[in-house]
């Protein structure tokens, strides 16, 4: 135990101490302090998961100063942000933060203080400490060869001292954050994720930069303040401070739910769940890095984590079958946006919120095998989403687009980076990869509930959709010529290729995973064995069973089949032009065809995205309304 506190603890201390010194160091240290923080925390994280979970207290002179410390740096925090918002004139947002430090000054002052806090490193904690100091600290290896042309790019002066720093101190603030099991601890760190989302969303510091920022902020205050009062009400009605008091207590009803659905609807923004759900959108204005560290592996990750944990008070409850449906309907309707996206950071955009939505709407069920499948689907999406948004990064700086119509034919002048990010797709929607199983097992789940099952199973078909098209696009030949940019950094492969066999590794090692990670913690925050089972590369549940390594061999012979044929038997592949349905033309590099008058066309060739049918504006619209009459009815379920 004592081994396992110390890792605890300095998982959360190097990366301060690191981001510390890479505020002082020099720009040739940054790519060492990167390395070094990326090998160390992966080290601990494993340590950890080696020495199993356990639970301990922060009490005596220990507890005092940690909790001096974090009144001190929250109302900080909230000083800054009423700095920030009065100097930039956002209005909005100055109103939210003096409220945020209102409701501090009222905890500190008014509420029952607490003698001791509690760590509590149980199976999820496991899980999101890996996805956190693996993925993650990767993230930052890779940022090493891309910010210098991305800053380059943009022609901007160099802010990687502060972009190091903060993401260094994040990496530290979330590892707190999933290990601390008083909710007074828990909600400091949750602010400190927001600060540093402001912070980097903000990093190019022009006008766009500044909007997307502010948005953020002021819809994360939002979710801070909901986290807040529904803490309050934990304490002052329920007694309860802690995650594992929640659980203990068991599934809750009348306005004993109230709490329950703020703190919730804090999850619910954190991982821009509509209607608030623009703020991750606009998010993607950061580099790259940023959007696979911040906005899809980890931090927006913390928000259902948190409604991971307070499914036992939601179980079986009005409020619980509402988040499923809310969960399954952001699903639906943000992989249908998606389908009409050219951008291809806001198809991962989407995507990534439509996939928390699955998580969401898993977890909601409240039943052993919904949770186990939002659990495991939060490990796969995480490292599936992290490298399709590295690999995005490093295209747009190869071919000087993200455009999914510019990449087509980008197997012929990239094919390494190509097969990398074909494989990112293919891990989110076909097997043998955890992505599908777990989509497979969620809409089992749903058996109980047949609306459910239409929103998942339509969610999953349009998913489809919009992978297929960007995977066709970039494997089919060019139509065009691409103009390369050769000044990419090679290290940047490095994270990816392990990120590559981190996909395989844990769709391999899915008994393992499943059984040593999983099954415990929803035995434990549940009360309640699953009815799922994995038996090597079986996956049996009470419905039926997917036989993963059958799939995964014959994946392999088909591989094996296809080499043979295209090396040995089949003569060399000739690519012919275009035809264009008139008399071939060409005028300069551009390729064209003879109409019926005699002029002529140039050729312009892009995907179908259905825009009228998926039109984004009208969908969003649409959802405002549903998700706001989805929380309405979260609300008065507690109230009744």
């Amino acid at each position: 135990m004592i081994k396992l506190l110390l890792t605890a603890y300095l998982l959360v201390l190097l990366p301060v101490v690191v981001g510390l010194v890479f505020l002082v160091s020099k720009k040739g240290f940054y790519k060492p302090l990167a390395c070094m923080l990326s090998v160390i925390c992966a080290i601990l994280a494993v340590m950890v998961l080696i020495n199993g979970p356990t639970r301990f207290e922060v009490n005596g002179g220990l507890y005092k100063a940690v909790e001096a410390g974090i009144i001190f740096l929250e109302a900080a925090i909230a000083i800054f942000f009423i700095y920030v918002s009065f100097k930039h004139k956002r209005f909005a947002v100055l109103v939210l933060s003096i409220l945020q430090l209102l409701v501090l000054t009222y905890t500190v002052v008014f509420s029952e203080g607490e003698h001791s806090a509690f760590i509590n490193i149980d199976k999820l904690s496991i899980v999101m400490l890996a996805i956190i100091n693996i993925i993650g600290t990767l993230i930052i290896v890779f940022a090493n060869g891309y910010m210098d042309i991305y800053e380059h790019h943009r022609h901007m002066k160099s802010r990687q001292r502060l972009f190091y720093f903060v993401v260094a101190e994040f990496i530290g603030a979330m590892n707190a954050l999933v290990i601390c099991d008083s909710l007074s601890w828990v909600l400091f760190f949750w602010e400190v994720t927001t600060l540093v989302s402001f912070i980097l969303i903000s990093y190019n510091q022009d006008e766009e930069a500044f909007n997307s920022g502010f948005r953020a902020l002021g819809l994360n205050l939002i979710g801070g303040l909901a986290f807040s009062i529904g803490n309050i009400l934990l304490g002052s009605q329920l007694g309860i401070t802690t995650l594992t008091g929640i659980s203990e207590k068991g599934a809750l009803s009348g306005l004993s739910l109230i709490p329950i659905f703020l703190l919730c609807m804090a999850g619910f923004v954190k991982s821009a769940q509509f209607p608030f759900q623009s703020w991750l959108l606009g998010a993607m204005v950061a580099p790259t890095p940023v959007s696979a560290l911040l906005h899809s592996s980890t931090m927006v990750k913390a928000g259902v984590f948190l409604i991971i944990k307070l499914s036992p008070a939601y179980a079986g409850t009005w409020l619980g079958t509402s988040i499923a449906m809310f969960g399954g309907f952001c699903f639906l309707l943000c992989a249908a946006i998606a389908i009409s996206q050219s951008n291809a950071k806001r198809v991962l955009a989407y995507s990534t919120i439509s996939n928390l939505g699955l998580i969401i709407c898993t977890a909601g069920m409240g039943t052993a095998m919904g949770v186990s499948a939002a659990i495991i689907l939060l490990i796969f999406h995480a490292i599936s989403k992290a490298l399709l948004f590295l690999t995005t990064g490093q295209t747009e700086h190869v071919i000087n687009s993200r455009n999914i119509d510019d990449m087509t034919g980008l197997i012929k002048v990239a094919p390494g980076l190509t097969l990398i990010m074909a494989f990112g797709i293919i891990s989110m929607i076909l097997p043998p990869f955890g992505v599908l199983v777990t989509k497979w097992l969620s809409i089992e789940a749903s058996a109980v509930n047949p609306p459910l099952v239409i929103l998942l199973a339509f969610g999953s078909a349009f998913t489809n959709v919009y992978y297929i098209r960007w995977i066709s696009a970039i494997l089919s030949a060019p139509i065009k010529k691409l103009n390369l940019s050769k000044d990419a950094d090679k290290t940047i492969y490095v994270p990816l290729i392990i990120l590559c066999f981190s996909v395989i590794a844990t769709s391999i090692g899915m008994a393992p995973i499943y059984n040593e990670l999983v099954s415990p913690e929803v035995n434990y925050i549940l009360h309640e064995k699953s009815t799922l089972a994995v038996d090597g590369g079986k996956v049996i549940s009470e419905f039926g069973t997917f036989n993963n390594t059958l799939v995964l061999a014959s994946i392999l012979v088909i591989i094996v089949i296809y080499a043979i044929i295209k090396y040995v038997v089949a003569a060399p592949v000739k690519i012919k032009p275009v035809y264009m349905c008139g008399e071939n033309n060409r005028e300069g590099s551009k390729k064209g065809f003879r109409t019926f008058d005699g002029s002529t066309e140039h050729t312009d060739v892009s995907n179908l995205y259905l825009e009228r049918v998926f039109n984004e504006q009208k969908l969003n619209y649409f959802a405002y309304i549903v998700s706001g009459l989805a929380l309405m009815s979260m609300l008065i379920g507690g109230l009744l």
